[in-house]
Order: C-alpha cells, then sequence, then structure tokens
C-alpha cells in the first residue's frame, strides 16, 4: 500500500516534460500552441500566476516551452507534440461511400465490443467529442437526402401540373435524376466544407 511521503521528504516540481498526443484531427500542431496560448492565457488572469511561451528548446518535431511564475515559484515545462495530422488527413481521403462504410464499422466495432456503453459513463465533454462525427455526418446526409427528395418531388409535381400528357413514370424517373444529382452536389459541397464545421463542436 502507498503511502504519502513525510512533509520533509516531499520535493516541490519545477520542471516537466510533457508529450501531447492530439485527437484524431487533420489540423496543424500550430493550433494546439496557439490554443495553448490563448486558453493559458486566460487561465493565468483567472488563477493570478505568470505564463509565458517561448520556442521549442529540446529534440523533436514541434512543441514549444512554456516559464512560469506560480504562488512564488517559477516552474517550467516543454511541450512536444506528437505529430500525426499527415496520417489521419490521409485516412480521411475517401470517397463520401467509403466514409459512410468507415462511420458504419467503427459504430459497430463500439457498440459490439461494450465500448458504447462504457463512454456513455464518462462526463458530458468527451461523449460530445466521440459522437461529434457520426453527428455531423448523419446531419449532412439528411440534408444531402432531404434536399433531393424535396426538389425531385416538387419537379414530379410540378411537370405533372403543367404537362399532364407526360406519362407519370417518366415525371417521376426525372424526379429521382433530379434527386440524385441534388443530393450528390450537396454531399459534395458539404464534404468540401467539413473543416468549417469544426467550429461547431460545443467543448464541455
Amino acid at each position: 500500500m502507498m503511502q504519502d511521503l513525510p512533509q520533509n521528504q516531499m520535493r516541490p516540481v519545477s520542471k516537466r516534460k510533457v508529450i501531447y498526443i492530439p485527437g484524431y484531427d487533420p489540423i496543424h500542431p500550430r493550433r494546439y500552441r496557439e490554443l495553448y496560448r490563448k486558453e493559458g492565457a486566460d487561465q493565468a488572469n483567472i488563477s493570478g500566476y505568470d505564463l509565458s511561451l517561448s520556442p521549442k528548446k529540446t529534440k523533436g518535431p514541434y512543441g514549444w516551452h512554456m516559464q512560469g511564475q506560480i504562488d512564488g515559484a517559477v516552474v517550467e515545462a516543454d511541450m512536444d507534440v506528437l505529430v500525426w495530422s499527415d496520417i489521419v488527413r490521409d485516412s480521411m481521403e475517401l470517397s463520401i461511400p467509403a466514409t459512410y462504410f468507415q462511420m458504419v464499422r467503427t459504430a459497430w466495432t463500439y457498440i459490439a465490443s461494450g465500448t458504447l456503453r462504457r463512454l456513455m459513463w464518462l462526463r458530458k465533454g468527451p461523449v460530445i467529442a466521440a459522437l461529434y462525427p457520426i453527428r455531423m455526418l448523419l446531419v449532412q446526409l439528411i440534408t444531402a437526402i432531404g434536399a433531393g427528395w424535396l426538389l425531385g418531388r416538387s419537379l414530379h409535381k410540378g411537370v405533372q401540373w403543367a404537362l399532364p400528357v407526360i406519362p407519370d413514370l417518366l415525371t417521376q424517373a426525372l424526379g429521382g435524376v433530379i434527386f440524385g444529382l441534388v443530393a450528390l452536389y450537396i454531399s459534395r459541397w458539404l464534404k468540401a466544407k467539413d473543416g468549417k464545421f469544426f467550429c461547431l463542436l460545443p467543448y464541455a
């Protein structure tokens, strides 16, 4: 059984080496530094300590050096970011059907292994972050199909009303073509703008 060290044997930690592994985000590690700089400054103002960032002093592909003064003690930390955004980006270069197939396969793995049930036991923040990609993909799918169906049906009904001599089967086929084209166009547009939706993720 572990016991706390006596007060006279405890030494304050003044230097740390921090290794940060980013999430599954295809973004440059520079963004993490800027987030740390901004959020760190806000937290320092709230808690009443000093914090400053400087270029990286250790070996490695990317990181930064932090120095602060907390309760009168000077502390330092070397932050190393393990960059794998290139791997993440390559894995996301999929066709639209392949993306949804990957989503279904991943969701089934989470459900069948019991991971999803255990995930729900966590606090709200990690749950929202984990389910965000599925939610956004479903919203995009519903948007594309809904818009395609609405325009295709409107065209079908409009042609029926304006030109009743045209066979109903032909107008249905025309509506189906419009449905497919509109759904495909919106799906491709949403995929091209996918990075813009990153800011919609509510952090908690």
